[in-house]
């Protein structure tokens, strides 16, 4: 019986006497094999960091399939949009700015309830969500519902611009959280708001898994660390919190 030492040498070199020539060769063959697969690793490695995402983000090139889920008119029965615009208590001649807006199932009706003065922009990163928004301001008519690609770490908003920063569904898509609210501080006019809407962290029959998802707890504690208040909260949605910051 050979030892576990002495297989593993035979599987290399074959059993036998190993002349020195014989040894040189076979050291080059190991010697070459090993930094393929070291390379290879690296390689590997390196095309994870480049190509992989987050866990926490994801993408939205097939439009129509966003579009199913986004728009399914089951979301109303307990996303209830309506009641949402309700909450955000807007008037004619705000600016709300609508962050990971998607299709617009919310740009739309903030653009309808700060109508004619005001401005509902619908903001995000995915080019197809974009064009989306603009064909859905056509179709509705509506010239104050305005969509605009912005990069993941910057909603890029001019100082003191908006009233109403809202985020539903989005907040857990953005890394380095804190110092993206810290950007957006700088947007709101005196008095501004910033409304977060998201699902509770927990197993839900809707939205992503709840090791995605951000509790009520952590939101409030990464605003208060960005210089935020707490200034209420609403409990009439079923599976999402509803807060609303200020400075």
């Amino acid at each position: 019986m050979l030892s576990p030492g002495m297989s593993r040498q035979c599987l290399l070199f074959g059993s036998g006497m190993m002349d020195n020539k014989s040894m040189f060769h076979k050291i080059i063959i190991l010697v070459f094999f090993a930094s393929f697969f070291l390379l290879a690793s690296q390689g590997c490695s390196v095309g994870k960091q480049k190509h992989g995402a987050p866990h926490t983000q994801h993408r939205f090139d097939d439009i129509e399939k966003w579009v199913a889920l986004f728009e399914d008119p089951d979301r109303a029965l307990w996303q209830k949009p309506e009641e949402v615009v309700k909450n955000l208590s807007l008037k004619d001649g705000y600016v709300i700015a609508d962050i990971g807006a998607g299709t617009g199932y919310f740009t739309r009706r903030f653009a309808e309830a700060v109508r004619p003065h005001g401005t509902a922009l619908g903001l995000d990163i995915e080019p197809a969500m974009v064009e989306y928004m603009r064909e859905d301001a056509r179709k509705l008519n509506l010239d104050n519902y305005v969509s605009r690609r912005i990069k993941p770490d910057n909603p890029e908003l001019s100082p003191k611009s908006v009233d109403v920063i809202f985020v539903c569904n989005t907040l857990h898509h953005i890394e380095d959280r804190v110092a993206y609210l810290r950007r957006l501080s700088t947007s709101l006019k005196p008095g501004g708001r910033v409304v977060i809407v998201d699902f509770y962290k927990r197993p839900l029959p809707v939205g992503p898994s709840p090791r995605m998802k951000l509790s009520r707890d952590d939101v409030i504690t990464e605003f208060e660390e960005a210089g935020y208040r707490l200034k209420q909260t609403r409990d009439f949605l079923p599976y999402q919190y509803f807060l609303e910051f200020s400075l």
